[in-house]
């Protein structure tokens, strides 16, 4: 048996969820050991990266090295949805990106690895086990059989890993087919997606010259089908694709491979000794293309969790709380996307396939915010609603989440601490009395500016956070 291993956070899995999440640990002073079966890099999928991504990257300090990559910068998307035609480009500044998983991937866990991370690559995890001292990994390396015991461990591991966990779907189950191509002429960099009968496309070409074609469809539509029906379903499907069928002229490079695209939520609640992150955690609808990007900010905040816990234990639990509500608004917010972009199309379209998807599941629904859409008038007096509450919570910092004061309330998706680089809680509590436009926006513009003043007035009066005196009068029972 080869020796023993020991550290503080073990990482198991090294995607970009695990690759971050080590790589800022490591930067905030920790000892981490990843551990990554596979060896890099490894086949995976095509990616379409939005250019909100590039903030991410530069405050990794690895968007040089992604600019290096040769990965193909985006021109914006083609889209066929809804009955209509529309191009769409990306915005003023940042390209998004196509890029090579494989190569994506291996040049975030160098970056962890130069950042300290301990990697053992290829490495075999098997199921942890919690001890009085901690956690122990059976591992299998090159050199054999050994253990590995930290003191908090990051599942980091895929939706598909038996970690003890317990999904549920976060929407109506998804399975992509998909095959890549050689890119026929004139297909450009843009992500081509496309709404058929009772399934959708995606395409995009890659940095190789090749295209990844994909078609989403219902999985009762190839259970139980061999590996040669599911390659004839595909291409019957892509054959009847406007932005995609040009693909069928060209050679197809290697099998026609499938994979699941659902959905999906792991309800387990974050431990002082166990955080999930990536897919091992949630996964979005592959219409967002923003799956990569979130698990990458997940990951971020996961590493300050897990600095908070290992630091300040006296914040654990404020700490895990602010993690499980941002896994939880994520997933919330994501599944009202993709339903308002499937309701889009099924306006046109009434199968199944688009009505099952055109809302979100039950236990994801938010009831809608009643906000204000009346213009503010200088001569309106305000107080705070009764409902909007300043409660203790979780805030991010660089290194730490840090207790705060943070506003809730009906109309809100989630807590809120600060707007236009103002904390709320100082501003909100300023207001016992009833005041006037004016006076709250003096009295705020001496500790804010005017400019974010008026901002922050603009905002509290649409969500309902401030609402006129007398309303609160009349809904007391005043004549």
């Amino acid at each position: 048996m080869a020796a023993e291993i020991e550290t503080e956070i073990c990482v198991i899995g090294g995607g970009p969820a695990g690759a971050v999440t080590a790589m800022r640990l490591a930067q905030l002073g920790r000892r981490v050991c990843l551990l990554e079966r596979a060896t890099f890099p490894r086949p995976h999928i095509g990616e379409s990266l939005p250019a909100s991504i590039w903030p991410i990257l530069r405050f990794l300090g690895v968007d040089d090295a992604m600019k290096a990559a040769g990965f193909l910068q985006s021109s914006g998307s083609v889209l066929m949805w809804g009955g209509a035609f529309e191009r769409r480009g990306e915005p003023v500044g940042d390209p998004g990106l196509l890029v090579d998983r494989g190569q994506f991937d291996a040049i975030l866990l160098d970056a962890a690895r130069q950042s300290g991370v301990r990697v053992l690559q290829p490495t075999r995890a098997y199921r942890p086990r919690r001890t009085w001292a901690g956690w122990e990994v059976p591992i299998l390396t090159a050199q054999g059989k050994s253990r590995l015991r930290a003191d908090l461990l990051v599942d980091a591991a895929g939706k598909h890993a038996g970690l003890g966990r317990r999904f549920r779907p976060a929407s109506a189950l998804l399975t992509a087919l998909y095959a890549y191509w050689q890119a026929p002429p004139g297909f450009g960099a843009q992500a081509r997606v496309e709404a058929g009968d009772a399934h959708w496309y995606w395409g995009a070409a890659q940095p190789d010259g090749t295209v990844n074609a994909c078609v989403f469809i219902d999985p009762s539509d190839c259970t139980g089908l061999s590996p040669a029906a599911r390659r004839d379903l595909y291409l019957n499907l892509l054959a009847r694709s406007t932005l995609l069928a040009c693909c069928l002229e060209q050679v197809r490079m290697g099998p026609v491979r499938r994979c699941d695209a659902s959905s999906q939520c792991e309800l387990t609640p974050p431990a002082y000794d166990l955080l999930r992150v990536g897919e091992a955690s949630f996964s979005v609808d592959a219409l967002s293309s923003q799956g990569v990007q979130l698990a990458m900010a997940q990951a971020m905040q996961a590493a300050v969790v897990a600095n908070t816990i290992l630091s300040r234990p006296s914040d654990t639990n404020i700490a895990l709380g602010f993690y499980s509500e941002r896994q939880r608004e994520r997933v919330e917010t994501h599944a009202e996307l993709a339903a308002a972009f499937y309701a889009r199309h099924h306006e046109v379209s009434s199968g199944p396939f688009w009505s099952q998807r055109a809302q979100p599941l039950d236990w994801l629904r938010r009831q809608p915010a009643d906000l204000q859409n009346a213009e503010l008038s200088k001569g309106e007096v305000l107080r705070r609603s009764p409902e909007a509450k300043l409660i203790q919570g979780g805030v991010q910092g660089d290194a730490y989440v840090v207790r705060s004061e943070i506003l809730t309330h009906p109309n809100l998706p989630r807590p809120v601490h600060s707007l236009a680089g103002a904390e709320l809680a100082p501003l909100i509590s300023d207001l016992r009395d009833p005041l006037s436009v004016p006076d709250i926006l003096q009295r705020w513009s001496s500790r804010i500016g005017p400019t974010s003043a008026a901002q922050v007035l603009r905002w509290l009066w649409h969500t309902k956070i401030l609402v006129p005196a007398g309303e609160l009068g009349r809904n007391r029972g005043s004549p």
